[in-house]
Protein backbone atom coordinates (compact mmCIF):
# COMPACT_ATOMS: atom_id res chain seq x y z
CA UNK A 1 0.00 0.00 0.00
CA UNK A 2 3.02 2.48 0.97
CA UNK A 3 4.18 1.71 -2.47
CA UNK A 4 1.22 2.36 -4.53
CA UNK A 5 0.17 5.91 -2.57
CA UNK A 6 4.07 7.15 -3.53
CA UNK A 7 3.41 6.25 -6.96
CA UNK A 8 -0.02 7.17 -7.44
CA UNK A 9 -0.29 9.65 -4.46
CA UNK A 10 -2.80 10.65 -2.05
CA UNK A 11 -4.98 11.65 -4.40
CA UNK A 12 -6.22 8.16 -5.47
CA UNK A 13 -7.45 7.30 -2.16
CA UNK A 14 -9.87 9.69 -3.42
CA UNK A 15 -10.15 8.46 -6.48
CA UNK A 16 -11.15 4.89 -5.09
CA UNK A 17 -13.55 6.17 -2.90
CA UNK A 18 -15.75 8.49 -5.39
CA UNK A 19 -15.27 6.45 -8.84
CA UNK A 20 -14.76 3.36 -7.80
CA UNK A 21 -16.66 2.44 -4.26
CA UNK A 22 -19.05 4.64 -4.37
CA UNK A 23 -20.53 2.92 -8.05
CA UNK A 24 -20.16 -0.16 -6.51
CA UNK A 25 -22.68 0.77 -3.63
CA UNK A 26 -25.06 2.13 -6.23
CA UNK A 27 -25.03 -1.02 -7.87
CA UNK A 28 -26.03 -2.88 -5.65
CA UNK A 29 -28.42 -0.29 -3.67
CA UNK A 30 -30.10 0.68 -7.95
CA UNK A 31 -33.65 0.51 -6.23
CA UNK A 32 -32.67 3.35 -3.65
CA UNK A 33 -30.49 5.21 -6.71
CA UNK A 34 -33.54 4.87 -8.94
CA UNK A 35 -35.66 6.35 -6.39
CA UNK A 36 -33.36 9.25 -6.25
CA UNK A 37 -33.72 9.40 -9.50
CA UNK A 38 -37.23 10.02 -9.78
CA UNK A 39 -36.81 12.86 -7.07
CA UNK A 40 -34.32 14.73 -9.02
CA UNK A 41 -36.07 14.36 -12.55
CA UNK A 42 -38.95 15.80 -11.19
CA UNK A 43 -36.94 18.85 -10.01
CA UNK A 44 -34.84 18.99 -13.13
CA UNK A 45 -38.57 19.04 -15.30
CA UNK A 46 -40.17 21.21 -12.57
CA UNK A 47 -37.24 23.61 -13.06
CA UNK A 48 -37.23 23.26 -16.92
CA UNK A 49 -33.63 21.57 -16.40
CA UNK A 50 -34.77 18.41 -17.80
CA UNK A 51 -34.02 18.68 -21.36
CA UNK A 52 -31.42 20.26 -24.17
CA UNK A 53 -32.67 22.44 -26.76
CA UNK A 54 -34.81 21.31 -29.50
CA UNK A 55 -32.36 22.16 -31.94
CA UNK A 56 -29.71 20.74 -30.78
CA UNK A 57 -31.79 17.55 -30.32
CA UNK A 58 -32.23 17.65 -33.92
CA UNK A 59 -28.63 18.04 -34.89
CA UNK A 60 -27.67 14.81 -33.25
CA UNK A 61 -30.31 13.09 -34.59
CA UNK A 62 -32.23 12.21 -31.97
CA UNK A 63 -35.72 14.00 -32.43
CA UNK A 64 -38.10 13.93 -35.51
CA UNK A 65 -39.80 17.08 -36.83
CA UNK A 66 -42.31 14.74 -39.01
CA UNK A 67 -39.79 13.19 -41.33
CA UNK A 68 -40.50 9.50 -40.52
CA UNK A 69 -41.24 6.50 -42.50
CA UNK A 70 -43.35 3.81 -42.54
CA UNK A 71 -40.59 1.28 -42.33
CA UNK A 72 -40.88 -1.34 -39.63
CA UNK A 73 -38.31 0.23 -36.43
CA UNK A 74 -34.79 -1.19 -36.90
CA UNK A 75 -33.46 -2.70 -33.27
CA UNK A 76 -29.98 -1.77 -34.35
CA UNK A 77 -31.29 1.77 -35.10
CA UNK A 78 -32.38 2.18 -32.08
CA UNK A 79 -29.66 1.01 -30.44
CA UNK A 80 -27.48 3.42 -32.01
CA UNK A 81 -30.26 6.11 -31.45
CA UNK A 82 -29.69 5.02 -27.56
CA UNK A 83 -26.32 5.60 -27.51
CA UNK A 84 -26.40 9.41 -29.10
CA UNK A 85 -29.03 10.28 -26.65
CA UNK A 86 -26.51 8.68 -23.70
CA UNK A 87 -23.36 10.09 -25.33
CA UNK A 88 -25.14 13.79 -25.37
CA UNK A 89 -25.42 13.21 -21.37
CA UNK A 90 -29.29 12.59 -21.38
CA UNK A 91 -31.34 9.17 -20.30
CA UNK A 92 -35.08 8.00 -20.43
CA UNK A 93 -34.79 6.76 -23.94
CA UNK A 94 -37.39 3.68 -23.11
CA UNK A 95 -39.97 6.36 -22.38
CA UNK A 96 -40.02 6.81 -26.38
CA UNK A 97 -40.27 3.36 -26.93
CA UNK A 98 -43.53 3.57 -28.29
CA UNK A 99 -42.88 6.60 -30.02
CA UNK A 100 -39.85 5.45 -32.01
CA UNK A 101 -39.70 6.54 -36.39
CA UNK A 102 -37.81 5.24 -38.99
CA UNK A 103 -36.16 8.31 -40.75
CA UNK A 104 -35.42 8.44 -44.86
CA UNK A 105 -31.54 8.41 -43.24
CA UNK A 106 -31.91 5.26 -41.70
CA UNK A 107 -31.64 6.42 -38.40
CA UNK A 108 -33.98 6.21 -35.48
CA UNK A 109 -35.57 8.99 -33.62
CA UNK A 110 -38.04 10.08 -30.92
CA UNK A 111 -41.13 11.61 -31.61
CA UNK A 112 -41.96 12.61 -28.25
CA UNK A 113 -39.81 13.73 -25.55
CA UNK A 114 -41.29 13.06 -22.47
CA UNK A 115 -39.15 11.00 -20.18
CA UNK A 116 -35.88 12.43 -21.79
CA UNK A 117 -33.61 14.04 -19.26
CA UNK A 118 -30.26 15.79 -19.37
CA UNK A 119 -27.69 14.84 -16.53
CA UNK A 120 -25.15 17.29 -15.64
CA UNK A 121 -22.43 14.54 -15.75
CA UNK A 122 -21.85 11.04 -15.70
CA UNK A 123 -22.26 10.14 -12.22
CA UNK A 124 -24.35 7.20 -10.59
CA UNK A 125 -27.48 8.33 -11.68
CA UNK A 126 -26.83 9.02 -15.17
CA UNK A 127 -25.18 5.19 -14.72
CA UNK A 128 -28.55 3.97 -13.26
CA UNK A 129 -30.88 5.84 -15.68
CA UNK A 130 -28.89 4.77 -18.93
CA UNK A 131 -28.81 1.14 -17.31
CA UNK A 132 -32.44 1.11 -17.55
CA UNK A 133 -32.81 2.62 -20.88
CA UNK A 134 -30.57 -0.54 -22.17
CA UNK A 135 -32.42 -3.21 -19.95
CA UNK A 136 -35.72 -1.63 -21.25
CA UNK A 137 -34.36 -1.91 -24.90
CA UNK A 138 -33.24 -5.79 -24.41
CA UNK A 139 -36.60 -6.88 -23.08
CA UNK A 140 -38.64 -4.68 -25.85
CA UNK A 141 -36.42 -6.23 -28.77
CA UNK A 142 -35.32 -9.46 -27.50
CA UNK A 143 -31.37 -8.39 -27.23
CA UNK A 144 -28.35 -9.09 -25.39
CA UNK A 145 -26.93 -6.34 -25.17
CA UNK A 146 -24.49 -5.02 -22.43
CA UNK A 147 -25.51 -3.36 -19.08
CA UNK A 148 -24.35 -3.16 -15.81
CA UNK A 149 -25.42 -6.69 -14.62
CA UNK A 150 -24.36 -8.78 -17.29
CA UNK A 151 -21.08 -7.01 -18.04
CA UNK A 152 -19.94 -7.93 -14.75
CA UNK A 153 -21.06 -11.49 -15.05
CA UNK A 154 -19.13 -11.90 -18.11
CA UNK A 155 -16.47 -10.86 -16.75
CA UNK A 156 -16.77 -13.53 -14.16
CA UNK A 157 -16.89 -16.13 -16.72
CA UNK A 158 -14.08 -15.18 -18.83
CA UNK A 159 -12.09 -14.72 -15.52
CA UNK A 160 -12.82 -18.35 -14.70
CA UNK A 161 -12.01 -19.22 -18.47
CA UNK A 162 -8.29 -18.05 -18.63
CA UNK A 163 -5.36 -19.93 -16.93
CA UNK A 164 -4.61 -18.80 -13.47
CA UNK A 165 -1.57 -16.94 -13.98
CA UNK A 166 -3.62 -14.65 -16.21
CA UNK A 167 -6.79 -14.26 -14.32
CA UNK A 168 -5.49 -11.17 -12.05
CA UNK A 169 -2.06 -10.27 -14.18
CA UNK A 170 -3.20 -7.57 -15.98
CA UNK A 171 -6.16 -5.80 -13.57
CA UNK A 172 -8.30 -3.42 -15.70
CA UNK A 173 -10.56 -0.44 -14.59
CA UNK A 174 -12.59 0.78 -17.03
CA UNK A 175 -14.54 3.48 -14.99
CA UNK A 176 -18.12 3.61 -13.29
CA UNK A 177 -17.08 0.48 -10.37
CA UNK A 178 -16.41 -2.33 -13.26
CA UNK A 179 -13.36 -3.67 -12.60
CA UNK A 180 -10.97 -6.97 -12.58
CA UNK A 181 -8.07 -7.97 -10.64
CA UNK A 182 -6.04 -6.11 -8.06
CA UNK A 183 -6.84 -1.76 -9.85
CA UNK A 184 -4.25 -0.35 -7.52
CA UNK A 185 -1.58 -1.98 -8.42
CA UNK A 186 1.09 -0.30 -10.58
CA UNK A 187 3.12 -3.26 -12.05
CA UNK A 188 0.87 -4.39 -14.74
CA UNK A 189 -2.76 -3.22 -16.50
CA UNK A 190 -4.38 -0.17 -15.96
CA UNK A 191 -2.23 1.06 -13.04
CA UNK A 192 1.41 0.64 -14.78
CA UNK A 193 0.02 2.72 -17.40
CA UNK A 194 -1.82 5.37 -15.35
CA UNK A 195 1.48 5.59 -13.49
CA UNK A 196 4.08 5.13 -15.90
CA UNK A 197 3.17 4.07 -19.70
CA UNK A 198 0.66 6.96 -19.72
CA UNK A 199 3.15 9.86 -20.08
CA UNK A 200 5.44 8.09 -22.29
CA UNK A 201 3.49 6.54 -24.81
CA UNK A 202 0.22 8.80 -25.33
CA UNK A 203 1.80 11.62 -27.28
CA UNK A 204 3.62 8.47 -29.63
CA UNK A 205 0.19 6.77 -30.33
CA UNK A 206 -2.14 9.79 -30.54
CA UNK A 207 -3.92 9.35 -34.13
CA UNK A 208 -1.37 7.03 -35.11
CA UNK A 209 -1.84 3.11 -36.06
CA UNK A 210 -0.85 0.93 -33.63
CA UNK A 211 0.29 -3.11 -33.41
CA UNK A 212 0.64 -4.58 -29.92
CA UNK A 213 2.47 -7.62 -29.83
CA UNK A 214 1.70 -9.78 -26.88
CA UNK A 215 -1.36 -8.25 -25.60
CA UNK A 216 -2.57 -10.31 -22.91
CA UNK A 217 -6.29 -9.73 -22.05
CA UNK A 218 -5.96 -5.92 -23.89
CA UNK A 219 -5.23 -3.94 -20.75
CA UNK A 220 -2.88 -1.25 -22.50
CA UNK A 221 -3.85 -1.37 -26.35
CA UNK A 222 -7.53 -0.50 -24.71
CA UNK A 223 -5.75 2.31 -22.94
CA UNK A 224 -4.07 3.57 -25.72
CA UNK A 225 -7.48 3.33 -27.46
CA UNK A 226 -8.91 5.47 -25.15
CA UNK A 227 -5.56 7.81 -25.37
CA UNK A 228 -6.94 8.49 -28.90
CA UNK A 229 -4.76 5.83 -30.69
CA UNK A 230 -6.58 5.86 -34.25
CA UNK A 231 -6.36 1.93 -34.17
CA UNK A 232 -4.87 -1.00 -32.46
CA UNK A 233 -3.86 -4.30 -33.69
CA UNK A 234 -3.69 -6.59 -31.31
CA UNK A 235 -1.62 -10.31 -31.11
CA UNK A 236 -2.26 -12.80 -28.29
CA UNK A 237 -1.14 -16.16 -28.00
CA UNK A 238 -3.47 -17.61 -26.30
CA UNK A 239 -7.39 -18.22 -27.08
CA UNK A 240 -9.10 -17.98 -24.08
CA UNK A 241 -7.06 -14.67 -23.02
CA UNK A 242 -7.40 -13.42 -26.38
CA UNK A 243 -11.15 -13.86 -26.31
CA UNK A 244 -11.04 -12.42 -23.03
CA UNK A 245 -9.61 -9.29 -24.70
CA UNK A 246 -12.44 -8.77 -27.07
CA UNK A 247 -14.76 -9.09 -24.21
CA UNK A 248 -12.80 -6.19 -22.82
CA UNK A 249 -13.00 -4.13 -25.99
CA UNK A 250 -16.61 -4.62 -25.78
CA UNK A 251 -16.92 -3.62 -22.11
CA UNK A 252 -15.26 -0.39 -22.91
CA UNK A 253 -16.53 0.81 -25.11
CA UNK A 254 -20.04 0.15 -23.71
CA UNK A 255 -18.59 1.50 -20.54
CA UNK A 256 -17.14 4.63 -22.67
CA UNK A 257 -20.03 5.05 -24.55
CA UNK A 258 -17.57 5.22 -28.12
CA UNK A 259 -16.44 2.69 -30.86
CA UNK A 260 -12.89 1.67 -30.39
CA UNK A 261 -10.67 0.73 -33.71
CA UNK A 262 -9.51 -2.90 -31.96
CA UNK A 263 -8.72 -6.19 -33.81
CA UNK A 264 -7.48 -9.06 -31.64
CA UNK A 265 -5.66 -11.16 -33.49
CA UNK A 266 -4.77 -15.05 -32.01
CA UNK A 267 -1.23 -16.02 -33.16
CA UNK A 268 2.17 -15.70 -32.44
CA UNK A 269 4.29 -12.39 -31.86
CA UNK A 270 6.34 -14.13 -35.07
CA UNK A 271 3.15 -13.06 -37.26
CA UNK A 272 4.49 -9.68 -37.68
CA UNK A 273 7.17 -10.98 -39.46
CA UNK A 274 4.75 -12.25 -42.69
CA UNK A 275 2.94 -9.56 -44.61
CA UNK A 276 -0.50 -10.00 -43.53
CA UNK A 277 -0.85 -7.41 -40.68
CA UNK A 278 0.36 -4.82 -43.19
CA UNK A 279 1.68 -0.86 -41.99
CA UNK A 280 2.04 0.77 -39.00
CA UNK A 281 3.17 3.62 -36.98
CA UNK A 282 3.81 2.52 -34.34
CA UNK A 283 4.62 -1.24 -32.85
CA UNK A 284 4.77 -1.80 -28.81
CA UNK A 285 5.37 -4.65 -26.81
CA UNK A 286 4.99 -3.96 -23.11
CA UNK A 287 6.85 -7.30 -21.19
CA UNK A 288 6.23 -9.26 -23.68
CA UNK A 289 9.39 -9.35 -26.92
CA UNK A 290 11.45 -11.03 -24.60
CA UNK A 291 9.84 -14.41 -24.24
CA UNK A 292 10.89 -15.27 -27.85
CA UNK A 293 14.29 -16.21 -29.19
CA UNK A 294 16.63 -13.50 -29.26
CA UNK A 295 17.20 -14.02 -32.81
CA UNK A 296 13.25 -13.25 -33.33
CA UNK A 297 13.07 -10.61 -31.30
CA UNK A 298 16.07 -8.98 -33.90
CA UNK A 299 13.93 -10.15 -36.77
CA UNK A 300 11.12 -8.20 -35.98
CA UNK A 301 12.60 -4.95 -34.15
CA UNK A 302 14.31 -5.24 -37.42
CA UNK A 303 11.47 -5.05 -39.48
CA UNK A 304 9.42 -2.27 -37.42
CA UNK A 305 12.92 -0.31 -37.85
CA UNK A 306 12.21 -0.91 -41.76
CA UNK A 307 8.62 0.32 -41.84
CA UNK A 308 9.89 3.48 -40.22
CA UNK A 309 7.50 2.68 -37.02
CA UNK A 310 8.18 3.98 -33.67
CA UNK A 311 9.42 0.85 -31.44
CA UNK A 312 7.69 1.01 -27.59
CA UNK A 313 9.37 -1.79 -25.64
CA UNK A 314 9.05 -2.38 -22.05
CA UNK A 315 11.69 -4.28 -20.25
CA UNK A 316 12.01 -5.98 -16.95
CA UNK A 317 15.34 -5.45 -15.19
CA UNK A 318 14.48 -8.47 -12.37
CA UNK A 319 14.24 -11.16 -14.97
CA UNK A 320 17.86 -12.76 -15.34
CA UNK A 321 17.28 -15.67 -17.32
CA UNK A 322 16.16 -14.27 -20.70
CA UNK A 323 17.46 -11.04 -22.56
CA UNK A 324 14.65 -8.85 -20.98
CA UNK A 325 16.44 -6.26 -19.31
CA UNK A 326 16.57 -2.21 -20.21
CA UNK A 327 20.25 -2.52 -21.91
CA UNK A 328 19.54 -5.64 -23.43
CA UNK A 329 16.59 -4.69 -25.13
CA UNK A 330 18.81 -1.04 -25.83
CA UNK A 331 21.69 -3.27 -27.62
CA UNK A 332 19.24 -4.89 -29.52
CA UNK A 333 17.54 -2.00 -30.86
CA UNK A 334 20.24 -0.27 -31.90
CA UNK A 335 21.87 -3.15 -33.63
CA UNK A 336 18.60 -3.71 -35.31
CA UNK A 337 17.98 -0.08 -37.08
CA UNK A 338 17.19 2.53 -34.11
CA UNK A 339 20.77 3.78 -33.34
CA UNK A 340 18.59 6.17 -30.90
CA UNK A 341 17.05 4.61 -28.05
CA UNK A 342 15.31 6.50 -25.07
CA UNK A 343 15.42 4.42 -22.12
CA UNK A 344 12.54 5.83 -19.97
CA UNK A 345 12.95 4.81 -15.59
CA UNK A 346 11.42 5.49 -12.45
CA UNK A 347 12.77 4.82 -9.10
CA UNK A 348 11.97 1.56 -7.60
CA UNK A 349 10.29 0.69 -10.79
CA UNK A 350 11.88 -2.30 -12.20
CA UNK A 351 10.02 -2.08 -15.93
CA UNK A 352 11.93 1.01 -18.15
CA UNK A 353 10.40 1.63 -21.37
CA UNK A 354 12.60 2.44 -24.81
CA UNK A 355 11.71 3.80 -27.35
CA UNK A 356 12.99 4.01 -30.82
CA UNK A 357 12.70 6.84 -33.42
CA UNK A 358 11.72 5.67 -36.61
CA UNK A 359 14.85 5.38 -39.09
CA UNK A 360 14.95 8.35 -41.60
CA UNK A 361 13.36 7.72 -45.50
CA UNK A 362 16.96 7.25 -46.39
CA UNK A 363 17.67 4.67 -44.70
CA UNK A 364 14.82 2.48 -44.84
CA UNK A 365 15.96 0.33 -48.03
CA UNK A 366 19.19 -0.47 -45.29
CA UNK A 367 16.52 -1.49 -42.14
CA UNK A 368 14.47 -3.91 -45.19
CA UNK A 369 17.43 -5.25 -46.10
CA UNK A 370 18.85 -5.44 -42.31
CA UNK A 371 15.91 -7.63 -40.78
CA UNK A 372 15.58 -10.36 -44.06
CA UNK A 373 18.99 -10.99 -43.32
CA UNK A 374 18.62 -11.71 -39.71
CA UNK A 375 18.54 -15.94 -39.35
CA UNK A 376 15.52 -17.41 -38.51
Amino acid sequence: MRTVMRRRGTEYRRYLVTAVALPQLAYCCAPAVRVWSAVTALWHRASGKSLADAERLHDLRITSEGDGTAAPIVPSAVEALMDRVHAAGMTGVRHGFNGLVMCADGTARLRRLKGLRAHAGRGVVFAAERDADRVAFNARFAASILTEETARQLLREHKASVPAGYRDYAPIDFGGGVTIGRIASTDSGTGRWDFFNRHIVTPLVTGRRVLDLGSNNGSLPLMMLRAGAASVVAVEGSPAVADFARLNARILEWRDIRRYDIRVITGDMRLFLTPDLGQFDVVTAFCSLYYLPECDMARIIAKAAAMRATLVLQANDAIHNLPASGSELRLLMTSNGYPNVDMHQFPGFARPLLVGAPQIIGDAAASERAWEAVPL
